[in-house]
């Protein structure tokens, strides 16, 4: 459940719900503010300002995410490892000042649209087949043996799964962040990932040859 006034880090990245991030905290700020949500809730707000925007200048109805720190360390320095798993969105209202050294903002609830579930599973199944599908090229690239990893079972953040998955564009991610519709976000990634497998799997078919004719002839002879 959403919070107002909650600490925000203004950050360069886009943090997905569902998706866990890694982070190093080494400003002085930041690290009161993990001091202070690591003895209360543990949460605080992610957002990504606009490019050339300057935090100070951060538009009212930009989009963040709910980060939830689920692994912390704190170096001898003062510095932390953390790593945060995205929660609900949110929509900036305005920013507050209360005397942290952190920022801190107003914030409102941004919520999905209700859409209609046969065809937000139909959706989610096809885009899981995929996303399977890419994974285990990507496994046979890296030599990596084994099941590929489950995907969760939810529509409505398979997509922010999917996305983290492919290392989309900071733009791109935005864009999945801010849609309302579970289905639009769905069909989005589908597209994006439909027109990059043949190339992965291609990649992933090339090694394995090449893996295979190295184990028929190692030592090179005629």
């Amino acid at each position: 459940m959403i919070t107002s006034p909650i600490p925000v880090f203004p950050l360069g990245l886009v943090l997905l719900p569902g998706t866990p991030v890694p982070l190093h905290l080494f400003e002085p700020r930041y690290r009161a503010m993990l001091r202070d949500v690591s003895a209360g809730t543990k949460r605080f707000g992610i957002i990504a300002p606009p490019p050339l925007t300057s935090e100070a200048d951060l538009p009212v109805g930009r989009i963040g995410c709910i980060a939830l720190v689920t692994a912390q360390e704190t170096l001898p320095d003062g510095r932390s490892n953390i790593i945060v798993e995205g929660q609900e969105r949110f929509r900036f209202e305005t920013w507050l000042e209360i005397g942290t050294p952190y920022r801190v903002a107003h914030i409102d609830e941004w919520t999905d649209r209700s859409e209609e579930p046969v065809a937000l599973e139909l959706a989610a199944s096809e885009l899981r087949t995929l996303a399977t599908r890419a994974l285990i090229a990507s496994m046979t690239l890296h030599d990596i043996e084994g099941d590929p990893p489950e995907f969760g079972e939810d529509p409505a953040t398979l997509a922010y799964q999917v996305a983290q998955l492919l290392m989309l564009d900071n733009d791109i991610q935005y864009e999945l962040l801010a849609n309302r519709s579970p289905l639009s976000r769905l069909r989005r990634v589908e597209e994006i990932l439909a027109e990059r497998l043949p190339d992965i799997e291609d990649a992933a078919d090339l090694h394995r040859r090449g893996g295979a004719d190295e184990d028929a002839d190692p030592a090179g002879a005629e």
